[in-house]
């Protein structure tokens, strides 16, 4: 083989070849990992109100690793995203040592059985809010269902100037509200929406032909309601 000046080429040629490309790996590396291409700037984007930037930089300072090219973006963005008031976060690079990281922050619609917070898709998270919320209290994993059920509830109570401060879910699939006006409703298990519309369209002339102000309403009925001025039993717990 090596009296073969053909074969000997040849092996050269690889030789020169890979000793080509570690060179090149090398310089590369060198390259990348250089002052010119370490992460400098981290510009955030988007409405940040419950998180600090100083608490989302320590995040990224903390899970980035290595330069400008070989930066585990995932890894940074799964940190970001478990975070309480995070919802998602999108990371890019910015030529030439710039991360861009857009962040949707949650927005509390309520408290869920007076622990944790629930925001408008139904995700359970972790927070603190100063502000008064409406309560949402129901059986494990349905926290989702009293979402969507309270907001089409707002939706039909917009017009008459009411807002649900308390919407409860009973064990046995009943469902029950204290309205912002100080009333209290028991809804029944099914068709609370046309239910709920139906009384709040007569409750003028209800309150107007009852002699006292309207504590309780019973809309179990299958025609109709009753009415009392105090908040009676029937909670359904």
């Amino acid at each position: 083989m090596w009296h073969s000046y053909r074969t000997l080429n040849r092996l050269s040629f690889v030789l020169m070849v890979v000793s080509s490309l570690y060179i090149f790996y090398a310089c590369f590396k060198v390259a990348i990992n250089s002052e010119v291409f370490k992460v400098k700037t981290i510009n955030f984007i988007g409405d940040i109100n419950h998180v600090t930037r100083e608490q989302f930089s320590a995040v990224v300072l903390s899970n980035f690793k290595g330069g400008f090219f070989d930066l585990n973006l995932d890894h940074a963005k799964n940190a970001l995203e478990d975070l309480s008031w995070v919802k998602s976060v999108h990371i890019k690079r910015s030529w030439p040592n710039a991360v861009d990281i857009t962040v949707l922050e949650r927005h509390e619609l309520a408290r869920w059985n007076d622990g944790g917070l629930i925001d408008a898709s139904g995700e359970l998270f972790n927070g603190a809010a100063d502000k008064k919320l409406p309560v949402l209290e129901g059986p494990v994993n349905q926290h989702a269902e009293m979402v969507a059920v309270y907001l089409r509830l707002m939706k039909i109570l917009e017009p008459f100037k009411v807002s649900v401060d308390r919407l409860r879910l009973s064990r046995q699939q009943s469902w029950y509200g204290h309205l912002s006006s100080g009333l209290e409703v028991a809804m029944g298990e099914q068709n609370i929406e046309s239910r709920l519309e139906r009384f709040m369209r007569f409750l003028p002339d209800a309150e107007s032909q009852f002699k006292s102000s309207i504590k309780y309403v019973d809309l179990r009925y299958t025609n109709g309601f009753s009415v009392s001025s105090s908040v009676n039993g029937g909670d359904g717990s």
